[in-house]
């Protein structure tokens, strides 16, 4: 139960406010109905407890950092592995050359946003939910078995910020990274998503406070670059490709602190090693 409340798109639906008051409502019907007050306030300190000690414990060292143990160390910069290959030492084993921004990508941002008092319990929130999550979990199966060569790498979800103040966020984005425009138009033209385009021209009338949108931008070659200092893989950090033995793989993350990797321009593939700006 706990941990269902927790996930981004309830945590972030229900203002701090709510869940205090939340939590203060159900303290007291287990008192007056189920529990007498002393049990009722045993069980809530157990709890509190039970979430802070690993907190502590965990800041303190004597419990392993999950999150801190993703963390990819130093200064990284995505590399994509070129198809070709070469033999500089003639020793027999054929090496994959790493090119700075040497393929270009598609990028989407697809996203939704719920403008109704009642957050997620508002009418149609949950099909919209199910057919979104749904178009990205066949995206990654299809990817990870292997059974069509359907161009996406990967994605990542993003709540939003309330549009208005005190407004309710209810707002969730996948940025996402196709191989080509092609690719994400053949996605686009797919079974998944025709049936959710269908689903939604049926019923978008009587639902005007969800929307839907999305954002393309088709990236050449030579025309992108990205730096990542001590964080976990994420973004495009965290796509996937499949290479020419046919094993899927994390796209690489060379050491951004060295070389032609040092620079904007460098990692770019517009300048040499050394030149440009520092910066990030």
């Amino acid at each position: 139960m706990l941990s269902t409340l927790d996930t981004p798109p309830i945590s972030t639906a229900l203002r701090p406010t709510t869940q205090l008051l939340l939590g203060g409502l159900t303290f007291n019907l287990l008192s007056t109905f189920l529990l007498t007050p002393r049990i009722s306030l045993l069980l809530t300190t157990t709890l509190l407890f039970l979430r802070f000690i690993p907190t502590l414990l965990v800041a303190a060292g004597k419990l392993p950092n999950d999150e801190l143990d993703a963390v990819v160390r130093g200064k990284r910069t995505v590399v994509f592995p070129s198809s070709e290959t070469h033999n500089d030492n003639g020793d027999g084993e054929n090496k994959t050359t790493l090119s700075p921004s040497n393929k270009g990508l598609t990028v989407l941002i697809l996203g939704t946003r719920i403008s109704h008092p009642l957050g997620i319990l508002a009418p149609g929130v949950a099909e919209t939910g199910h057919f979104f999550t749904s178009l990205l979990a066949d995206l990654d199966a299809e990817r990870d078995a292997g059974v069509s060569d359907n161009g996406w790498l990967g994605g990542s979800l993003v709540t939003g910020t309330p549009t208005t103040p005190g407004g309710n966020p209810g707002h969730l984005s996948v940025i996402g990274y196709f191989r080509s425009v092609e690719d994400l138009h053949a996605f686009a033209q797919g079974k998944a998503h025709r049936e959710a385009w269908t689903w939604w021209n049926r019923n978008a009338g009587k639902m005007p406070h969800l929307g839907v949108y999305h954002e393309i931008y088709d990236v050449p070659a030579k025309h992108w670059e990205a730096v990542y200092l001590q964080t976990p893989r994420l973004g495009l950090g965290a796509t996937k490709v499949r290479g020419g033995d046919g094993v899927l793989r994390n796209v690489g993350l060379e050491d951004a602190g060295r070389g032609v990797w040092k620079t904007s321009s460098g990692r770019m593939g517009r300048g040499g090693e050394g030149e440009g700006e520092e910066g990030m």
